[in-house]
C-alpha cells in the first residue's frame, strides 16, 4: 500500500502475496517456528489474565449486590483477587521453569 505510487502492478502482486502468506502461516501457527515466542514469563501472565476475568466476576457481583441479591459472592470474588495478587507476587520475575521461587 505505502509503496503502490513506485510500483508497478507486476510488482505490487508477489509483495501482497507474501503478506497473506504470512499471514496465513500466522494462523496455522506455522510462524512460531520461523519467529519463535520470547516470552519468558509465561506463568505470571497467566495469572494476569485470570485477574482480568476476576474483575469482570467482581463487577458482575457488584451489580447483583446493589440490586440487594447476593453481597456473599463480591466479598468471595474480593478475596480470590487477593489471593491473585498474592500469587502474582510470588511468579514475578520467575522465567518458564523457574522453580527457585516455588512456594
Amino acid at each position: 500500500m505505502l509503496l503502490s505510487s513506485s510500483l508497478d502492478i507486476q510488482q505490487q502482486l508477489p509483495l501482497a502475496l507474501i503478506g497473506v502468506l504470512l499471514m496465513e502461516a500466522g494462523v496455522w501457527g506455522l510462524s512460531s517456528k520461523v519467529f519463535p515466542n520470547e516470552r519468558r514469563y509465561i506463568d505470571l501472565r497467566e495469572e494476569g489474565d485470570n485477574i482480568i476475568e476476576l474483575i469482570r466476576k467482581l463487577n458482575a457481583a457488584a451489580v447483583a449486590r446493589e440490586k440487594g441479591e447476593d453481597d456473599a459472592g463480591f466479598q468471595a470474588t474480593l478475596d480470590e483477587m487477593h489471593d491473585s495478587v498474592k500469587r502474582m507476587a510470588e511468579l514475578a520475575a520467575r522465567d518458564n521453569g523457574d522453580t527457585s521461587n516455588a512456594d
